[in-house]
């Protein structure tokens, strides 16, 4: 006999959960509130434990912290907003710099720390997609004073406090790139995103890597479309009902599924033209073998660069 379960989920206000939040989706034993009001991390990604919430979402970095400390195995393998980590380096105008090979002795600056969700994913395509040494950039960045383990010796001093500062360094020329964070899926493909938006707001910037052709080439080549984020579940309600990741898992992607009937056309067409130029679907939820491949790369750079304590294999993670 199927237990009902009522749940609280935290949701991103997007085109794959907006099922989820007008009820056109249905699961024998499962119903839910969808709450949109959470905007982003960290509060999102935090709300499962501090907040009355049973389905919301983690960093990677911090979930397998946690999970070596002896917490439980909470996550499902749905990934709401996937970024491709390319176009968040933004340099002047007149920069001689036109590549990421160009990089090379340049300081590139962020507020985001180099462990933060975006700042890792970022310098691991650079490393892994683009073969740059790391070593040989020069990463300033928020919080280096909390970045103790620094196994890759990076060089990593203190960066400005906020993007505007960011933005007055790049003018000044005492900042070669700037980093910040895109919009999730194939925004951060083509753009139409805050990233956007602040480079319109501040003439005499551009994106680096702004050719959507380039970006997936990339991913070709290499793979690589980062996992940052997980969807995990809260501790009491798994207890509660033992079939609850599969109810859970079953109702997000059947909303996943139906994202193309909450888009409008423009943004159809740029996911159905992310789709044409990588050759596949990157937004299943399921732990196949590309999204294998990009939590145990992720993993495994956050080991390297010192920010956990051990590599974790991704079936370890999950339910």
């Amino acid at each position: 006999m199927t237990m009902n379960s009522h749940v609280k989920m935290v949701l991103p206000p997007a085109p794959w959960s907006k099922a989820l939040e007008d009820g056109s989706v249905k699961v024998p034993g499962l119903s839910w509130e969808a709450m949109t009001d959470i905007a982003g991390a960290p509060e999102r990604f935090v709300a499962t434990h501090v907040k009355n919430v049973d389905v919301g979402e983690n960093g990677l970095r911090r979930y397998i912290i946690d999970f070596l400390k002896g917490a439980p195995r909470l996550a499902i393998p749905a990934f709401f907003g996937r970024e491709h980590m390319q176009r968040n380096l933004l340099v002047r105008e007149d920069s001689s710099v036109t590549h990421p090979r160009d990089l090379v002795g340049k300081k590139i600056g962020s507020r985001l720390s180099v462990s933060s969700g975006t700042g890792a994913a970022v310098l691991m395509m650079l490393e892994q997609a683009y073969n740059l040494s790391l070593g040989d950039l020069i990463f300033c960045m928020g919080d280096p004073d909390k970045f103790h383990n620094n196994r890759m010796g990076l060089q990593v001093k203190h960066g400005p406090a906020s993007d505007d500062e960011g933005f007055e360094l790049l003018k000044k020329g005492e900042l070669d790139a700037l980093m910040l964070t895109s919009g999730p899926r194939y925004f951060s493909m083509f753009g139409h995103d805050r990233l956007d938006e602040a480079v319109a707001a501040r003439p005499g910037v551009r994106v680096l890597i702004n050719d959507p052709s380039m970006i997936a080439e990339t991913y070709r080549r290499s793979g690589l479309y980062p996992i940052s984020d997980l969807v995990v579940l809260g501790e009491k309600a798994v207890a509660a009902d033992p079939e609850l990741p599969a109810k859970v898992l079953a109702v997000l992607s059947e909303a996943n599924r139906r994202s193309s009937n909450y888009r409008d056309e423009a943004e159809e067409k740029l996911a159905q033209d992310e789709i044409a130029l990588l050759g596949t679907d990157p937004h299943q939820y399921e732990l196949g073998p590309e999204q294998r491949k990009n939590i145990a790369a992720y993993t495994d750079f956050f080991y390297r660069m010192g920010a956990i304590e051990r590599y974790v294999e991704p079936e370890e993670l999950f339910i």
